[in-house]
């Protein structure tokens, strides 16, 4: 912003516009979609099976190569209010993952608790190191969709980092 004040008292144009036109290069950049150039994976190419610890998971039933698109986590699309009126502590919403748009703000929340309205991404569970990288998409439309973070092999569970605020008053159950 400096910058850009002294290039207008300068007379320079371009300096002065140069605060403003690298902060939409950084939000578009980040609003860019992520391409799946491949269909999301179905039962032909995963399973779900039980995980030792954390009740059921998602494996891998053929190789799967690093970057390949494995699928979005899909859920009925929530506001703030739709969530408190759904749970009463979030502790109790094993399913519900946050998507913030631009700058962090408007939270849309993707519930897949509902088998029906969700995907195989719901059984996907927590793991560091991650088998999966997740992307948020933020345009045309917010959603996650997860990637292979590197080459799985058959027998894999597929994973993903839920994050540090997940885990509050879960710590209990936190398995790595």
């Amino acid at each position: 912003a400096a910058a850009g004040l002294e290039g207008s008292k300068m007379g320079q144009p371009l300096v002065a516009a140069l605060p403003g036109t690298l902060a939409a290069a950084a939000l578009a950049y980040r609003a860019k979609p992520a391409l799946a150039l491949t269909p999301p994976l179905t039962l032909d190419d995963v399973s779900i099976k039980e995980a030792p610890g954390k009740g059921e998971g998602l494996f891998a039933r053929r190789r799967i190569e690093k970057g390949e698109f494995v699928m979005d986590y899909l859920g009925e699309e929530m506001d703030d209010a739709a969530v408190n009126e759904r749970y009463r502590d979030l502790i109790e919403a094993r399913y519900l993952l946050g998507l913030r748009g631009p700058l962090g703000l408007d939270q849309t929340w993707v519930d897949a608790v509902n088998p029906e309205k969700s995907n195989l991404g719901r059984y996907i569970n927590h793991g560091r190191p991650a088998s999966l990288r997740k992307v948020r998409q933020r345009f045309p439309d917010r959603r996650l969709r997860f990637f292979a973070a590197r080459d799985l092999e058959v027998g894999d569970e597929l994973t993903f980092d839920y994050g540090d605020d997940y885990w509050l008053g879960r710590e209990n159950e936190l398995r790595e």
